[in-house]
């Protein structure tokens, strides 16, 4: 058996003497690999593409993470929308809108608060106010239930003296989901 193990360390050295397994990967760090060599500069080119990529990918992270809900709200409504709630309950949807007053901009309890829908106004089914530390109202949440065919087109709150788009485009959402722009 000791002839058999020394023959088995023979073949190893002689397969890494001859450039064996380790610079047969094509990324390989071995030292018979040369400073020059193409393996090392596709291992260069890689990680400056790995890094644009990440940058890139960040880049759209934060983009997607501040966005406003929707550009240009309109500034008669004295507030924007932060997000929506949609949440399908048999063939009818909970909408839930979360409103942030703008600076220095309070609500009108005598106006009221509608959304337009295809052709109708609905009133709300809830309305929240919210405060911090006795400023006034900062947030608002209204809440409709609509039906399917009221969903499926673009939809616009109408409160103060101004009007916020809801939903821009065309469509039913397939999902239950909270929506931080009006592309939904």
């Amino acid at each position: 058996t000791a002839k058999k193990v020394t023959n088995i360390e023979c073949l190893i050295e002689s397969n890494l003497s001859a450039g064996g397994p380790e610079t047969a990967r094509p990324f390989s760090f071995a030292a018979s690999a040369q400073a020059s060599s193409s393996v090392r500069v596709n291992l260069q080119s890689l990680r400056k593409f790995l890094w644009g990529a990440l940058l890139l990918s960040a880049g759209f992270a934060a983009w997607t993470w501040f966005r406003p809900y929707a550009w240009n709200p309109d500034p008669a409504a004295r507030c924007k929308v932060v997000g929506v709630q949609v949440t399908q309950d048999q063939s009818y949807f909970w909408v839930e809108a979360h409103l942030k007053m703008n600076p220095g901009m309070t609500h009108d309890l005598q106006k009221p608060i509608s959304l337009a829908v295809t052709g109708r106004l609905l009133e709300p089914a809830d309305t929240t106010f919210s405060s911090t530390n006795g400023q006034g109202t900062t947030d608002v949440w209204v809440k409709f239930w609509l039906e399917s065919k009221d969903i499926a087109g673009p939809i616009a709150l109408q409160l103060n003296d101004g009007k916020l788009s809801i939903k821009a485009n065309d469509g039913v959402p397939s999902q239950s989901k909270y929506y931080i722009s009006n592309h939904w």
